[in-house]
């Protein structure tokens, strides 16, 4: 991610456009991809992409966008949409993490995780996706932000090998 994605972000995020306009300027980009091309192309008047811009997304976007493109760099749209969501989810403390298992946790499980994440970060509230993993053989891995916590019998095996090999 460059940092003019991450400008562009911060910015969208600062305007106060409600969270639900933006997922659907999104969503539309995502569903009518030459839509975008439209907006990318040089051929394309300014003029004619200001239209387009007033006539599809919502009018709460239409300025930002309208940079946007007088800046070429709808190229980047969805970076700085994923940047805005992250960069939202910042600001509003909700930590990303994903629970990699052989056998899923229970409920109470998940609370301690969730509980000790919050902590950890002091975050309001821990968003944990999870993905099955047989050949980790046996534990989990907690993967967020910078930090990856290993408590696989995978791991641990391997960090057996390393210290073995280093003999």
């Amino acid at each position: 991610m460059t940092q003019a994605v991450t400008n562009y972000a911060v910015v969208l995020y600062e305007l106060g456009i409600a969270k639900e306009i933006i997922l659907e300027a999104d969503r539309i980009l995502h569903i009518e991809p030459k839509l975008k091309q439209i907006l990318e192309s040089p051929i394309v008047s300014k003029k004619k992409k200001n239209a387009i811009v007033e006539k599809v997304f919502p009018m709460e976007l239409h300025s930002f966008l309208k940079t946007v493109c007088r800046f070429q760099a709808i190229s980047e749209i969805e970076a700085i949409f994923d940047a805005y969501k992250k960069y939202e989810k910042q600001k509003n403390k909700i930590l990303e993490a994903k629970l990699t298992y052989v056998t899923k946790p229970n409920e109470e499980q998940v609370e301690e995780i969730k509980t000790a994440l919050k902590n950890k970060y002091q975050m309001k509230q821990v968003e944990l996706s999870f993905e099955e993993d047989p050949e980790l053989l046996g534990g989990f891995i907690i993967h967020t932000m910078d930090y990856e916590l290993d408590w696989s019998i995978r791991g641990k095996l391997e960090q057996l090998q390393q210290k073995l090999v280093r003999r």
